[in-house]
């Protein structure tokens, strides 16, 4: 269907991400992962523009509350590796710089999204496998801490 439709898939996808319904984020996550891996159904500019919108939501100034957005940023730059030069530094910094430091699902979120990208992490930002590191020793929250311990496992760092 994205192959015929990507605008459409990729929008009502876009949609899914902000669910409540943790399974039905995921699934959105990985669908978003599975169309952007197409090149065919989501082109180079399309595919940067997408994660130009998902960077703006996870901005304080664009008022959204970015569920889901980070863990979608993660799974596309897992299978464009191309785009990471781009974008991995922003996502890696929202672990890393303060004014742009995430906390709960979001935070989350973007630990998943760094494992997800996997070994990358480690050549772009020491310091946010620092932080992760961090975060899998001493979190306040197990979920976090657990969620880190795989992805230093994935970026080679634990």
């Amino acid at each position: 269907m994205a192959g015929l439709h990507a605008a459409k898939v990729v929008r009502y996808l876009c949609g899914r991400l902000y669910s409540a319904d943790e399974e039905e984020k995921w699934r959105a996550v990985r669908a978003l992962e599975h169309v952007a891996g197409d090149r065919r159904a989501l082109g180079d500019e399309k595919a940067v523009e997408l994660l130009r919108r998902f960077f703006w939501s996870m901005n304080d100034e664009s008022g959204a509350v970015p569920h889901g957005i980070p863990e979608a940023i993660g799974a596309i730059l897992a299978v464009r590796p191309e785009l990471q030069k781009e974008f991995l530094p922003n996502l890696c910094s929202m672990i890393t710089h303060e004014d742009m430091l995430q906390t709960g699902p979001i935070e989350r979120g973007v630990v998943w999204a760094l494992g997800r990208v996997g070994e990358p992490v480690a050549q772009c930002s020491p310091e946010a496998v620092r932080s992760i590191a961090a975060a899998a020793e001493a979190h306040d929250d197990s979920q976090t801490r657990g969620i880190a311990r795989w992805a230093l496992g994935r970026i080679g760092g634990g």
